[in-house]
């Protein structure tokens, strides 16, 4: 019988970023989803809040469980708030964007936030890229070219609305990566909800609509949840690995959208499409296969503390 040993994998940081920057792209994908079909009866701003605050509470109630609460006072409360801020505005301009165009345009365009990572990563992470991972960026952005041809997109003006949203995307990567390694993921997730729902609580009477049954409520509610679930390992993988390590495996969320287009609207991938989705495949596997190279030192053990 082969016995399979999972354990150098599990201590080892860049393995745990890629796993939990995986689970997040699925999360995010399938909320995507979810933001779009509701789209025609609930506004973005709706499903903005409804995902702020029922995270905030799957947040509170993760901190208390795993006895943490006690952590909410020692955060860095100036780098949650820019956090907070941040990722608010941004994840309102991608609803948006999730309002008026395709879900598979949407994340094609979301696609410029690694590129504008590996642009900053030096200058404001002081963290080095190499020359095969900007090559390997570059090429998943090829990739991306190959399946949003230029001038296919179905709205500029929800174009413009993504491109901003990819904009703040990465400027949170970044900050995730800077307080990453200090501050609680959990502890983060919570501040994230809490201040985007303060922001949002303002113009929900302009856009509030009553859920018209359980089914309804049900799919604003996930919103909620899959939030939970994608923040916390959003966070999570910053803090075992590079941003220019986990920053393009959101190249993934295409892969997603496209099988969510498939299923739930009858979308149909061309040749084109499936040729560019392997190239982003394979540019991720040579940054990933990069980073395990660079980093020659044991990567050390990871107790259960540091979850």
């Amino acid at each position: 019988m082969i016995s399979l040993n999972m354990a150098p994998l599990r201590n080892n940081p860049v393995f745990l970023g890629v796993a939990f920057a995986v689970l997040q792209s699925v999360q995010f994908s399938v909320m995507g989803a979810i933001v779009r079909g509701v789209a025609d009866v609930h506004h973005p701003v709706e499903s903005m809040f409804y995902r702020s605050f029922v995270c905030l509470i799957l947040a509170f109630a993760a901190l208390v469980m795993a006895g943490k609460l006690h952590r909410l006072r020692g955060a860095n409360m100036k780098a949650q708030t820019m956090r907070g801020l941040v990722g608010s505005f941004g994840m309102l301009l991608t609803f948006m964007a999730f309002a008026m165009l395709p879900l598979s345009e949407v994340q094609s365009i979301l696609f410029a936030a690694p590129i504008f990572v590996v642009a900053l990563s030096w200058p404001v992470l002081k963290e080095k890229v190499g020359k095969y991972r900007i090559g390997a960026a570059l090429a998943g952005f090829c990739g991306i070219l190959l399946i949003v041809q230029p001038g296919a997109i179905s709205s500029l003006g929800g174009g413009m609305v993504a491109l901003c949203a990819a904009f703040f995307h990465a400027a949170v990567i970044l900050i995730l990566r800077k307080i990453g390694k200090s501050e609680d993921a959990l502890v983060t997730v919570f501040f994230f909800s809490l201040i985007s729902t303060l922001s949002t609580l303002p113009a929900l009477p302009f856009f509030f609509t009553m859920p018209t049954g359980w089914l309804d409520l049900a799919a604003l509610l996930s919103i909620g949840a899959l939030a939970f679930g994608l923040q916390y390992c959003l966070t999570k993988s910053y803090t075992y690995a590079d941003a220019t390590v986990i920053a393009p495996v959101t190249y993934l969320n295409m892969i997603w959208a496209l099988l969510l287009d498939y299923m739930l609207w009858h979308h149909v991938p061309s040749a084109m499409v499936i040729v560019g989705a392997l190239i982003i495949i394979a540019s991720n596997c040579v940054i990933i296969w990069r980073e395990s190279i660079k980093r020659k030192n044991p990567a050390p053990q990871i107790t259960p503390e540091s979850h």
